[in-house]
């Protein structure tokens, strides 16, 4: 199954969406992106001149996961011409019947669980 297969991850481009925070709590992950909409999204607007993408700050949580491993982790901030930082993009969302495993430049983990929310904050 591909993530574009869930359907709250149906209209979003997670390779060229960028890692901007990750947050671990107890039983939930979550990722701080700036995130690509596909055109069929509700929140989809034409990209500013400057951008290839229409671009929405969210957070991707994954909650009452029964654990979160880390197979690796590499926390080391890019920076762009305008000085903005992030830490790369989700280059690999892959799914179990157990939950998930992402990876990217931030490094890569499996989260055991299914749920999932989308939080777009503007």
């Amino acid at each position: 199954m591909n993530y574009h297969e869930i359907p709250e991850l149906s209209n979003f481009y997670l390779e060229d969406s960028y890692v901007l925070a990750i947050d671990e709590g107890a039983s939930s992950l979550k990722f701080k992106l700036e995130a690509v909409l596909s055109e069929n999204h509700p929140r989809y607007e034409k990209p500013i001149t400057s951008e290839q993408y229409c671009y929405r700050k969210i957070s991707l949580c994954f909650l009452n996961a029964d654990s979160f491993v880390w197979t690796n982790r590499n926390f080391i901030a890019f920076s762009d011409s305008s000085g903005e930082t992030d830490y790369g993009n989700i280059d690999s969302f892959s799914i179990s019947d157990d939950g998930y495993t992402l990876s990217g430049d931030w490094g890569k983990v499996i989260i055991n669980g299914k749920a999932i929310k989308i939080v777009i904050a503007d």
